[in-house]
């Protein structure tokens, strides 16, 4: 499922193609993207009007169709935005079509039909109704020891919980887990090592960003590109583990990540 840096890159996309050009027809192809709001509900929101500004949080894509409406979208495991020049063939697996009066357009990619299309008054509004938490990249350090001082249980299903942190997923989890050397099966640990992890989860998080959420592009240090089985720890050559916990497959290094 993409994360908080491949929807960053996405909420890229939109805004430098999307932004400020009149919607001359919208189609929806398949309605079970769709969330809370008819297929007619959402073309007639659409057409005539224009996108003016692109946000993300956490996961969530917003886009503003006025000071009042705005188009939610969630890439689920598959989906893309894909924006086509005029005369380009439509992918196979479009689930939305917006059309723009400059012959070009935007299709909403999702092979396998996990993402959601829907209309909100505002992302606030939107983000408290689903319990989303405060987007990773923005929470402070204070705030993040805050929210963790109350959970318990194992850390690594705690940085999935998106009502406490929205944008971590199982790749980037791991990620951050390993570059502070804690054990995704840990449970929650002592202050200085939530200090250690809430670090990595920012550097994690801002390195993938510079990279464009290339996983070829990260640092040598990086678990991502070696994340597979068989993989070899890059830091220190140990054969690395994966198990499932909490129904999610993670990988780490026995060697400095010890429980």
């Amino acid at each position: 499922m993409p994360e908080l840096p491949e929807v960053e890159m996405a909420r890229r996309l939109l805004q430098k193609r999307s932004l400020h050009q009149r919607i001359q027809a919208a189609a929806v192809r398949d309605g079970r993207i769709l969330n809370a709001v008819s297929a007619q509900d959402l073309e007639k929101a659409l057409v005539g009007r224009q996108f003016s500004s692109a946000l993300r949080h956490g996961k969530r894509l917003f886009l503003e169709i006025d000071h009042s409406l705005w188009l939610t979208l969630h890439l689920g495991l598959t989906g893309w935005p894909l924006f086509l020049e005029k005369g380009c063939a439509e992918p196979r697996h479009t689930r939305l079509r917006i059309d723009f009066e400059s012959g070009a357009a935007l299709a909403f990619d999702d092979p396998r039909i996990f993402g959601e299309v829907g209309l909100t008054a505002s992302p606030q509004s939107f983000l408290k109704e689903r319990d989303i938490g405060p987007d990773a990249l923005q929470m402070d350090r204070e705030s993040f020891l805050a929210a963790m001082s109350r959970r318990r249980g194992r850390i690594k299903p705690v940085l999935l919980d998106q009502s406490l942190l929205a944008g971590l997923g199982n790749l980037y989890a791991d990620e951050a887990l390993f570059q502070s050397g804690i054990c995704p099966q840990a449970r929650c640990p002592d202050r200085q090592r939530l200090i250690a992890l809430f670090s990595a989860i920012q550097e994690v998080l801002k390195t993938s960003l510079a990279c464009h959420a290339d996983f070829e592009k990260l640092p040598p240090s990086y678990l991502l590109p070696h994340r597979r089985p068989g993989g070899i720890c890059p830091r220190d050559g140990a054969a690395l583990q994966h198990r499932k916990i909490a129904g999610r497959t993670s990988y780490y290094c026995p060697r400095h990540q010890k429980e």
